[in-house]
């Protein structure tokens, strides 16, 4: 009997202290004056049919927050809160999102809390125009390696003769006006007819409207 009075004080004890710590937390998160650092989601808004970024543009910003605890917790668990839009109307003039114009375009939208500053200095951002290029395709003649005494015995058609690059216009004037294939083949003694895939530049920001072209050419023996 002894011991159930036992279980039962504490039973007792530990649902009043429960109790407490939810009072305790009601009474806090009521309460003006806390600070928090909160991550947004951002987007850079500019035209993409005319200009292309040279490095990821950031996605998020992490701010400086004050208000009371429950607009905070409201924040800090929100996970479908509207992207904050940053326009840049000259993309090629503008090298760094400015952070005060960023704070003042969230206490615009957010009304629940204040934003007192933008945690990142700066970011920086670096644009380029977007254009599109024409180029004309060649084979790599003089590397076809063909088996000893066989060589290339017609004109090399290729098919299409032209491809279309589009990306920045700094990587694309600085490919001249050439793109070239290699036939892939070793010891060749066959007329060839194949598709190949054209040498690209390593860049992710270049898109082509085709990544191999159709090549044909007639092997024959030399006489002895």
């Amino acid at each position: 009997m002894k011991a159930k009075s036992i279980g039962f004080d504490l039973k007792a004890v530990f649902i009043s202290l429960i109790a407490a710590l939810i009072f305790w937390l009601m009474n806090a998160l009521n309460k003006d004056g806390y600070s928090q650092k909160i991550s947004f989601p951002l987007q850079v808004r500019y035209d993409d049919s005319l200009y292309i970024p040279l490095q990821p543009l950031p996605e998020k910003v992490l701010v400086n927050v004050s208000g009371n605890g429950w607009s905070l917790l409201r924040k800090a668990l929100s996970l479908n809160t509207t992207p904050i839009v940053y326009p840049i109307s000259k993309p090629l003039k503008t090298k760094y999102l400015n952070t005060t114009s960023l704070t003042d375009s969230l206490n615009d939208k957010i009304h629940d809390v204040r934003v007192n500053y933008v945690v990142a200095d700066r970011f920086d951002i670096e644009f380029d125009r977007k254009i599109s290029k024409t180029f004309t395709i060649k084979v790599d003649s003089v590397n076809i390696h063909l088996k000893d005494r066989y060589v290339v015995s017609s004109l090399i058609n290729i098919n299409p003769k032209t491809v279309t690059l589009v990306g920045p216009q700094s990587a694309l004037e600085e490919l001249g006006s050439f793109l070239e294939v290699k036939i892939p083949s070793k010891r060749l003694q066959e007329n060839y007819d194949d598709e190949v895939k054209i040498a690209f530049p390593k860049n992710s920001l270049i898109t082509s409207s085709k990544d191999k072209v159709a090549v044909s050419f007639e092997v024959a023996e030399l006489l002895k």
